[in-house]
């Protein structure tokens, strides 16, 4: 499995806790049961250093999903994680998670594969707003 494999499973992931309400739409979550849910996932889904790469990851952003939430916030201009497309979401809260808590992934390398997973799972506009988020979220 390639890494990009490996990131589009962690994005169905935090994809498929959001849309299970086991994370609330104000970025809230039942953290220990998010987590439990998403290592579980993880386990399932993806081999060997992949998945510990993914549930270490996956926690982290669950452990800060507040902030995670109130950074998307602050650099979307018109549409707030309240609103936007669940696939969305889970794309800049993965992309997020990579430019913050992980120091072997580039900056423009997780923008990057953020703005092509967009292009694959969600709108034909998703691509344009994902880059437009993350842009703003690196340049802060």
């Amino acid at each position: 499995m390639t890494r990009n494999e490996a990131r589009e499973i962690m994005m169905q992931i935090l994809f498929e806790l959001d849309a299970s309400k086991t994370i609330e739409n104000d970025g809230s979550a039942d953290k220990e049961a998010a987590k439990a849910k998403a290592d579980s996932l993880a386990e399932e889904r993806l081999p060997g250093a992949h998945a510990e790469r993914g549930k270490a990851l996956i926690g982290s952003i669950l452990d800060n999903l507040e902030d995670v939430d109130a950074s998307i916030n602050r650099c979307s201009t018109k549409w707030k994680t309240s609103r936007m497309p669940k696939v969305d979401l889970a794309i800049m809260r993965l992309a997020y998670g990579e430019i913050n808590y992980c120091d072997d992934i580039p900056e423009a390398v997780s923008v990057n594969e953020a703005v092509n997973l967009a292009k694959k799972f969600s709108t034909d506009n998703s691509g344009r707003f994902v880059h437009g988020v993350l842009g703003a979220l690196t340049r802060k």
